[in-house]
């Protein structure tokens, strides 16, 4: 099998998914915009070949690039970046080469909001209502039978970006005289972010699912007005997985990550919030491996190979977080205090790359521990303020 994969130096765990494919026994062809010797050693000795083009963002470039490695390498079987940037990028490259996969068309469906809505709806997975920004006539109609807060977002693409809240008349009265063509509106929901997570197998079955909780709206974090961290679940609510699976099934996805967000409202009901096919952002796949003890990445290149793992076997021992921290702020304890009072609780510190700074921090504090009221305990250390004085 050869599997073509995009952007291996970034994020900077990326690479690890080539790792993991190349010992299984795929020859991993790779472009990326970052130069060969700039990446880790046990990078450049899973390639069965590397293309360094810093110009892979213009599609025309990057196809040459790829039809190149055709020529010389053969056929490829699969095209994977697992990230949302290059989700497109891949649809087309399948396109245009023939490659078994998701399309160009279905990748633009999986990444609307509106569509996604309509496969919840179908599978029988409570959503808020949501329609495109068409007018501003359309809109306050929309304000008027649901009222306020709303929450403005785009279409297609992931996290917050773009994404704002309006509480009052007046927010919305400015609101509306900004572009909107690409945005749809709902209403705020009250309610804590969780997600289910995971790993399907060529028919669709599950390998592996976790679950995440988010300790606030990612909006807020954003602002830099909050650290940020979120953690694991060591069981997942049966709610939460009914209505994950189900959700999951209605996209029919095959051979992939999914990254399934929710709301847990107050009642301790769900409402769905969005679907997106690869695995969760930052450093959350190395926060699987240490949930679980076992290797993610092994994992996914099994599936990769047509493994369907039907009976595979794991223990989510840990419940594990990012606890974030920002460079403008002044934290109580030192890096080196903290790991003295932290102890085996505390598995790693490592930067986070600037495109994800604003939701993640700056600096991530890896944390893991069975008990969650130690872990949260361990949470509220990392992120202690300074006294003021």
């Amino acid at each position: 099998m050869r599997i073509l994969y995009l952007s291996p130096g970034f994020p900077p765990n990326s690479h690890l998914f080539c790792v993991a494919a190349r010992a299984r026994g795929a020859n991993v062809l790779a472009v990326g915009d970052i130069p060969e010797q700039d990446l880790p050693p046990e990078a450049r000795q899973a390639f069965e070949a590397y293309v360094f083009e810093p110009r892979m963002g213009e599609y025309e470039r990057l196809l040459g690039v790829v039809q190149s490695l055709v020529a010389l390498y053969g056929p490829i079987d699969f095209v994977e970046s697992n990230g949302e940037h290059w989700l497109e990028v891949e649809g087309h490259l399948r396109d245009d080469l023939c490659i078994e996969g998701l399309s160009a068309q279905d990748v633009r469906r999986l990444r609307s909001k509106l569509a996604m809505a309509q496969v919840f709806e179908k599978a029988g997975v409570p959503h808020p209502p949501g329609i495109r920004c068409v007018s501003p006539e359309v809109v306050r109609d929309f304000a008027a039978t649901h009222g306020l807060p709303l929450v403005f977002k785009p279409d297609s693409g992931s996290g917050a970006t773009s994404t704002f809240r309006v509480s009052t008349p007046a927010e919305l009265d400015a609101a509306l005289l900004l572009p909107l063509d690409n945005h749809i509106v709902q209403p705020f929901v009250e309610g804590v972010i969780v997600t289910f997570d995971g790993l399907v197998n060529r028919e669709g079955g599950v390998v592996f699912c976790t679950s995440h909780v988010y300790d606030s709206g990612i909006m807020e974090v954003r602002t830099g007005t909050l650290d940020g961290y979120y953690y694991s679940m060591r069981s997942i609510p049966p709610a939460l997985e009914d209505v994950g699976r189900r959700a999951l099934a209605g996209f029919g996805l095959r051979r992939r990550f999914f990254h399934l967000e929710f709301f847990w409202r107050p009642d301790g009901s769900y409402l769905a919030l969005e679907m997106n096919v690869r695995p969760p952002g930052g450093y959350t796949t190395d926060m699987m491996n240490h949930s679980c003890d076992f290797d993610v990445y092994a994992l996914w290149a099994a599936v990769m190979m047509g493994d369907l793992l039907e009976d595979y076997r794991y223990e989510r021992k840990f419940h594990t977080a990012h606890a974030g921290r920002r460079h403008e702020r002044v934290y109580a304890l030192s890096p080196e205090t903290l790991r003295e009072q932290l102890g085996d609780t505390l598995v790693l510190v490592q930067s986070v790359p600037d495109a994800f700074a604003s939701t993640m921090g700056n600096t991530m504090y890896m944390l893991r521990h069975r008990q969650l009221a130690q872990l949260l305990d361990a949470i509220k250390l990392v992120q202690l303020p300074a006294a003021r004085r």
